[in-house]
């Protein structure tokens, strides 16, 4: 039940911020979007990003992986992402990011020669270009590059209890 209040009370707060902006910027309030070319590659990955000021996003971020290294391989990943639009036009131009989330992975040839999972928390930065294109300004592009960090305690998925690595995207989506 408090989980309940504490959801209604931030959707409440969210709520204003979304009004002002959508008149502050292009009137677009909020993209949703995948990536398509890292899905030939087994990686599947969306996003649905939030403005929540005239500069800022709120986002919610997935990635599955399934077989890209080895077989038996699986990282599964969710992220609450944030960022920051310099220009003052959400999901255009340059944006420099963070996110925090939780990574499970689990593979079947560990160097114990068994199985093994792992789930922990990790973090990550983003900078990101964002284009707005069409005649309605709905249809959108994103590229970015950038780091995360991932924490986990089982030495049977990696001999060193934090996993770093680099990330890169290219998205598109639908601004509506």
């Amino acid at each position: 039940m408090r989980v309940k209040q504490l959801c209604l009370v931030a959707l409440g707060l969210l709520i204003p911020c979304v009004t002002r902006a959508q008149q502050a910027s292009s009137g677009k309030i909020a993209v949703i979007s995948i990536q398509p070319l890292y899905a030939m590659l087994t990686v599947y990955a969306g996003e649905a990003e939030l403005a929540i000021s005239r500069s800022a996003t709120v986002g919610l971020g997935a990635t599955y992986v399934g077989n890209l290294i080895d077989d038996g391989f699986d990282y599964l990943s969710s992220d609450v992402k944030l960022r920051f639009y310099p220009e003052g036009r959400p999901f255009q131009g340059f944006s420099l990011g963070g996110s925090v989330g939780i990574t499970h992975v689990s593979t079947n040839n560990n160097t114990n020669g068994g199985s093994a999972s792992a789930s922990g928390p990790s973090i990550g930065v983003m900078l990101d270009y964002n284009w707005l294109l069409g005649e309605q300004k709905s249809f959108f592009i994103s590229t970015g590059v950038g780091a995360k960090t991932l924490f986990i305690s089982d030495k049977t998925i990696s001999e060193t209890a934090t996993l770093h690595y680099p990330t890169a995207r290219i998205s598109v989506g639908w601004a509506f």
